[in-house]
């Protein structure tokens, strides 16, 4: 039978664990509220960015546009993955790369290249591909989107690459966070199909179009990965707070579990003393 200072001792461990998770499970959900403060505060820009977007004519202006290439030179391809740096946030990021991982599996041939933002998300493009760059160690992750831009860009426009991909978790309640990949290069048209009676009227631009979607493609590019970011983060703490509350709950109850066999093993050894003690006494009694 289990002694009383062991189960005293596992009482006293599983307090302390509890006293962890809820101090992480608060941590959380505040840098939640942050996260989708920040979500929120970015989308009036990206919308006007979108909004654009969809009155040009990316078709048109194709050919003088490197960023707008949609023929197949190598058959390579460049996944952006978005991770979580820590883990104690449930089965996010084995659901992230489960997920991904089944994706990959949809191509025949060519090479899977790898920018990681995430140190959860690092041991896996070493082992599916090529990690050309990892930006896990820049804080606040999202000052990272400028950098992250200018490299997929490259890849793009270099043509070490055909198609870019990123990977992340989408924030759609606390509850509840999708793992997701979507494609940023080339660019899909079906991605701007809003405004349609807007996008009839034919528009005079200065300067040309090709000119302003030169400059107009890059910021998209970096609006679509600044967002990923702010789902990304509001996905990890949303489920992390969701894990360590899970965690206090099951100390509570391994802690009530606990104190019922510490007092029943403490109630059996005063009842056998008890019992030793009325053996004694009769047995001495003439």
């Amino acid at each position: 039978m289990t002694s009383q200072r062991i189960i005293k001792k596992r009482l006293s461990s599983v307090k302390n664990i509890k006293k962890i998770s809820k101090a992480l499970e608060m941590v959380a959900a505040s840098k939640v509220q942050k996260a989708q403060d920040k979500a929120v505060a970015s989308k009036p820009f990206a919308e006007k960015i979108y909004d654009l977007m969809g009155r040009l004519d990316t078709k048109a202006a194709e050919k003088e546009i490197p960023l707008l290439r949609t023929g197949r030179i190598t058959g390579n391809r460049l996944i952006i993955l978005v991770s979580a740096d820590r883990g104690l946030c449930g089965s996010l990021n084995t659901n992230l790369i489960r997920y991904l991982s089944e994706f990959l599996d949809n191509f025949r041939g060519g090479v899977n290249y790898f920018i990681t933002l995430g140190k959860k998300g690092r041991i896996f493009a070493l082992s599916q591909g090529e990690l050309l760059a990892d930006f896990s160690d820049i804080k606040p992750k999202q000052s990272a989107a400028v950098s992250l831009t200018r490299s997929l860009i490259d890849e793009f426009v270099g043509g070490r690459v055909d198609s870019v991909y990123v990977a992340y978790n989408d924030f759609v309640t606390a509850l509840n966070q999708e793992s997701r990949v979507k494609q940023l290069l080339p660019l899909l048209k079906s991605d701007f199909e809003t405004n349609k009676e807007d996008k009839r009227v034919n528009y005079n631009y200065e300067p040309s179009e090709a000119e302003l979607l030169n400059l107009v493609i890059p910021f998209y590019l970096e609006v679509q990965i600044r967002d990923v970011i702010y789902e990304s983060e509001a996905s990890e703490h949303s489920a992390r707070m969701i894990a360590m509350k899970n965690a206090t709950d099951n100390a509570d109850n391994l802690s009530y579990s606990l104190n019922l066999q510490y007092n029943k093993i403490r109630q059996q050894a005063v009842t056998s003393e008890i019992s030793d003690i009325v053996t004694a006494s009769l047995t001495l009694t003439p």
